[in-house]
């Protein structure tokens, strides 16, 4: 694999990041599996998808790498809450012990709400009427 960590910096809760070889903001941190090796070997990711938090996406998600040959992947990843991003992505490759895996950094940034309670908006609009009416 290509690399181990993914730094997206500020990113934006429900706004899909993509990383490919060759296109966007994040190309220089594309991600290749490379095969050294003289037998062809099959790759699967572990796509994330859990509602409400995180949906990742592979492209391809599986197939078979050629011996002496590079798989260029593309990654899209949508995150669904706000803050520290800290993921773990894995792939498993046949006749490896353990997955290959690359971890993805980020601040994601979510909605901001802000609200006044009814006594609150008096309170402000009375300020308000006070500061007016000392300017006469």
């Amino acid at each position: 694999m290509s690399r181990n960590v993914i730094e997206l910096g500020r990113i934006y809760a429900g706004v899909k990041e993509t990383v490919e070889y060759d296109n966007g903001k994040n190309k220089s941190q594309a991600i290749e599996l490379v095969n050294y090796g003289n037998l062809p070997v099959k790759f699967k990711w572990e796509e994330k998808n859990e509602k409400g938090r995180i949906i990742s996406q592979f492209e391809p998600a599986e197939g078979i790498i050629p011996p002496k040959s590079k798989a260029r992947i593309t990654f899209e990843m949508t995150i669904y809450y706000g803050g520290a991003v800290d993921e773990l992505f894995l792939c498993d490759v046949e006749d490896l012990e353990l997955p290959l895996g690359f971890e993805v950094k980020g601040d994601a940034f979510g909605l901001n709400v802000v609200y006044l309670t009814a006594e609150e908006q008096a309170g402000m609009m009375s300020t308000q009427g006070s500061i007016d009416n000392t300017d006469n």
